[in-house]
């Protein structure tokens, strides 16, 4: 279950990211429409709860759930921005 609970994780990162100006640019080439970005991000949030959820019913014990939580969503948050970073560059060298 904790595996789910990354994998929501990381998809709502990609998400959130979308629905960003900058994201949205990177991700799907063009600028998305406000109403867009604001869709995008609702769902991402709502990504992050189920993470949040499923992380819960992984570990019983609620603390070590939300620390280990948090760890797992910081680097869910690095790996987006490299993603990020590494589709900007090929782009700009294409």
């Amino acid at each position: 279950m904790m595996g789910a609970a990354i994998v929501c994780g990381q998809c709502a990162m990609l998400i959130l990211a979308m629905g960003t100006v900058r994201g949205s640019g990177i991700f799907l080439s063009k600028t998305a429409a406000p109403r867009v970005c604001l869709c995008l991000r609702m769902a991402g949030i709502v990504l992050l709860g189920l993470s949040f959820f499923l992380q819960m019913q992984a570990v019983k014990t609620p603390v070590i759930a939300t620390i280990n939580w948090i760890g797992v969503v910081s680097a869910e948050i690095v790996l987006t921005a490299l993603t990020c970073t590494a589709i900007d560059n090929i782009r700009k060298i294409k």
